[in-house]
């Protein structure tokens, strides 16, 4: 007589040939997933961003951020690129 030994590994049913259809599945559904927001929802985040860029700028110019030479050039320079092409 033959005595096979016991093994502690774990038997789990989806790793049977027959189940990988259903794990497939289950992928394909999660990539289907979406968010929609609300019109009201889009318009707090628009003027949450604008409120944080607004603010950024102020914190700029009591920094004096704008008035260094290389920001004037900057901004001379596309003044008249947008000169040029009217």
């Amino acid at each position: 007589m033959d005595i096979k030994s016991v093994s502690n590994a774990a038997y789990f049913p989806k790793d049977l040939p027959g189940n990988t259809k259903k794990t497939q599945e289950s992928t394909d559904n999660k990539s289907k997933d979406q968010l929609v927001l609300s019109p009201e929802a889009q318009n707090l985040q628009k003027s949450q961003t604008q409120n944080k860029n607004l603010e950024e700028i102020k914190e700029k110019i009591n920094n004096k951020s704008y008035d260094s030479d290389d920001v004037i050039n900057k901004v001379a320079d596309k003044v008249l690129q947008d000169i040029k092409k009217k």
